[in-house]
């Protein structure tokens, strides 16, 4: 199980597995250099495999890392599984800001 953070341009594509064995550190903290100089941020899920719980916490982490660092973030292939976690916490709405 791994989890891959692919920077192309602006976009951040998360590949694998969004999970408590496979996340090290908050987004903010641990792509700090590549995030500095971005205005919007467009996080690309089409790759995840599997998610769970901590892995909703992690993008939540993210969200408000963005928001103090005054970064927009886009959504762009939000998974079902994503969404149906975010209901269950009342973060869905989080997630279904226009995406990129």
């Amino acid at each position: 199980m791994t989890l891959d953070l692919i920077f192309q341009d602006n976009t951040l594509i998360l590949k694998g597995v969004l999970n408590n064995q496979t996340i090290q550190q908050d987004l903010f903290v641990s792509q700090r250099k590549k995030i500095a100089s971005i205005q919007t941020l467009t996080i690309n899920l089409e790759a995840i495999t599997h998610l769970d719980s901590a892995g909703l916490a992690w993008l939540l982490n993210a969200i408000r890392d963005a928001k103090a660092a005054n970064i927009s973030l886009a959504w762009q292939h939000i998974p079902d599984k994503l969404l149906q976690l975010a209901r269950l916490s009342s973060a869905e709405s989080f997630f279904t800001t226009p995406s990129a």
